[in-house]
């Protein structure tokens, strides 16, 4: 008995200073869609600046949608000075602090993808830009696409990119600009290279449109919506239309807009950047623009959505989905020196933080062999990604509609969707 004792007392103290030992090597602090203020107020950084150690180990991403609803206006517009201060809410918060704070766009900053994104996010970036904070960028530069490859430790590397530029359906820099990467092909070779160089570290890449979500731009709507469609836009709407408020719900979560992840451009955005990430391990996928928080384990990968800066939107459960709030609140995401990656959510209040989730993602000390082994082999995965021709469906998510849908939809050229083309 006395020798169990003893022993138990050795294996606590051993693992008390394996833990002391573990210390923190690298904060990511995530937060999406901070683009207004509540009340006159930013309760969501202000419970940053209060709660999380602004140190030298701590970088702030703000993963688009900076500002609400059109981007930053001409500095001549009545709205400017108001849109300034929120950015100005956003910023101020690292200040005389060692922490970093990179900004990314989103939709809305490029005026909502409307006409006049491009002049938009030249004015976003210029304001940064202009308040001089050495410790404060705007990436990618110039409305470029990216990617932007930022070490953050000797393990840890962000690559952010512009999701937005891949979706804008205007005017964007583009062959003639001055941007060191200037089309899908010439990204992705460099994506593919930064991976490919990074293969034994664990690599964050941020953009604020998701790769997986239950939220409304994942697609997913439930019986509510179906009867009373009118509640997303107006909660307290309750006008019920059975069947023909489906239109909406089912047009949108099978084919959706430019914004949402059913829609086919959309679609080839995340297969073409998937297409080079998935050839790598330990890739923690991070981005807004669903107004919620979300922790989505696919796989080996881990998604987390941090969209709730400033709005809110509905969010659904599924098996793949580890952690879901519709509140206001931020991811943090800590890197340790054994190479432990923990992943925590806060919900914020007013004058109030709560950590509301927290768990364990990966750890990334051992590479699998084969993995490094196929991340070498760097002119087999660019090639892939170039070639002239190959043949594929236009899209694998419009293949099978049950009978409601088609009753109310239509065939809507499913045939002519999945059929394999050149």
């Amino acid at each position: 008995m006395k020798r169990l004792i003893i022993y138990a007392l050795l294996s606590l103290g051993y693992f008390s200073i394996c833990r002391a030992q573990d210390t923190i090597l690298n904060r990511i602090v995530l937060v999406g869609d901070a683009g207004a203020m509540i009340n006159g107020h930013h309760p969501v950084a202000l419970g940053i600046k209060r709660n999380i150690p602004l140190d030298k180990k701590t970088t702030i991403i703000y993963l688009g949608d900076n500002l609400y609803k059109e981007g930053l206006p001409d500095d001549a517009y009545i709205g400017y000075a108001e849109a300034r201060a929120v950015l100005d809410s956003q910023l101020v918060i690292v200040e005389n602090t060692d922490a970093k704070i990179i900004m990314i766009p989103g939709n809305h900053d490029w005026n909502n993808s409307g006409r006049h994104g491009y002049d938009a996010i030249l004015r976003e970036q210029n304001y940064v830009n202009l308040l001089g904070k050495k410790n404060v960028q705007f990436l990618p530069h110039d409305g470029c696409p990216g990617p932007v490859e930022i070490p953050l430790s000797n393990d840890v590397v962000l690559v952010v990119f512009d999701s937005q530029w891949w979706l804008h359906p205007y005017d964007k820099p583009g062959i003639e600009s001055d941007c060191p990467y200037k089309t899908t092909t010439e990204f992705l070779t460099q994506l593919n290279d930064i991976f490919t160089k990074n293969a034994r570290k664990l690599i964050i890449l941020a953009c604020h449109h998701p790769f997986k979500s239950t939220g409304i731009h994942g697609g997913y709507f439930s019986l509510k919506q179906h009867i009373f469609p009118f509640t997303d836009k107006w909660p307290k709407l309750y006008i019920p239309l059975p069947i023909l408020g489906s239109v909406y719900p089912i047009s949108r979560s099978v084919f959706g807009s430019p914004q949402d992840i059913p829609h086919p451009v959309y679609q080839n955005m995340i297969s073409a950047v998937e297409g080079v990430v998935k050839t790598h391990p330990n890739v923690i996928f991070v981005a807004g623009h669903d107004h919620n928080l979300q922790l989505i384990k696919d796989s080996s990968y881990n998604y987390i959505i941090s969209g709730s800066g400033s709005k809110l939107s509905r969010v659904a459960k599924s098996r793949k989905t580890l952690y879901t709030a519709m509140e206001h609140g931020f991811a943090t995401i800590d890197v340790s020196t054994n190479k432990n990656v923990d992943v925590s959510f806060y919900i914020t209040k007013v004058d109030s933080i709560v950590k509301s989730y927290s768990g364990h993602m990966l750890n990334f000390s051992k590479v699998p062999e084969e993995l490094v082994d196929t991340a070498k082999k760097q002119k087999p995965v660019v090639s892939a990604v170039i070639k002239d021709t190959v043949i594929v469906p236009a899209s694998r998510r419009y293949g099978y509609a049950g009978g409601l849908q088609r009753l109310i939809l239509g065939n809507n050229y499913r045939k002519e969707w999945s059929m394999p083309v050149n």
